[in-house]
């Protein structure tokens, strides 16, 4: 459990609270809880009830749902200072998605009717939330069309830009994605089997666009993956 003083120093850091007041942060470090999830551990599964809105402090969670094949698909992967749950807790249906600890990771939990009360209370953070919620939804239309319209090689290719959009590190014309991620997880976001996702990136190496290490992703030449 993190101390008073330090929850106020990590929520200070998160944009959803960045604009807020000492005596503000004070008041909602007061309501919140944290807690710890290990790797592949499920946070909420889709079509749970809503009751908690999570902030990441540490780690990253993948958000899923299960296809009518009964396969699971990446909708998105959240990284520290985001949020997720907001949207069944705002409108009190079951949740949309599964939420999966990607890592060992450490989240803020605040619980429903404490969550309302803050959006009444300060409404700087429900514009803020809207403007996320928004780059949220642009973002997942970028992702529908390019399962729909892309071949099997530029949709994994757009994954693989997503992720270095996301949490990305430019470095010179590289960019290091750490946390390299697993061929499953790159297939169940580019819809498609974890051999195919195999078979492209064996093919991205050896065009030098791409190279691993144990942890790390490096695009090494990322306009050529828009091709």
């Amino acid at each position: 459990m993190a101390d008073l003083q330090n929850l106020e120093t990590i929520l200070a850091k998160v944009p959803l609270f960045a604009n807020l007041a000492v005596d503000e942060l004070q008041a909602i470090s007061s309501i919140m809880v944290t807690r710890k999830y290990k790797q592949e551990q499920i946070i909420v599964r889709e079509d749970d009830e809503a009751h908690t809105f999570f902030i990441i402090v540490s780690g990253t969670v993948h958000v899923a749902v299960l296809t009518s094949e009964g396969k699971q698909s990446i909708l998105a992967t959240l990284h520290k200072g985001e949020f997720f749950g907001e949207m069944a807790v705002l409108d009190g249906e079951r949740r949309s998605a599964s939420v999966i600890a990607a890592d060992e990771c450490t989240l803020i939990m605040l619980y429903r009717k404490s969550f309302m009360e803050i959006l009444s209370q300060y409404p700087r953070i429900a514009i803020q939330m809207l403007i996320e919620m928004s780059k949220r939804l642009r973002r997942s239309n970028r992702h529908i069309n390019s399962l729909s319209l892309m071949s099997v090689y530029g949709r994994v290719a757009e994954v693989i830009l997503q992720l270095a959009r996301d949490g990305g590190q430019k470095v010179g014309n590289m960019v290091i994605i750490e946390n390299r991620p697993t061929h499953q997880s790159l297939a169940e976001m580019a819809g498609t089997s974890r051999e195919t996702v195999s078979r492209v990136l064996s093919q991205l190496q050896k065009k030098r666009y791409i190279t691993f290490d144990r942890k790390k992703m490096v695009i090494l030449d990322e306009e050529k993956l828009y091709y």
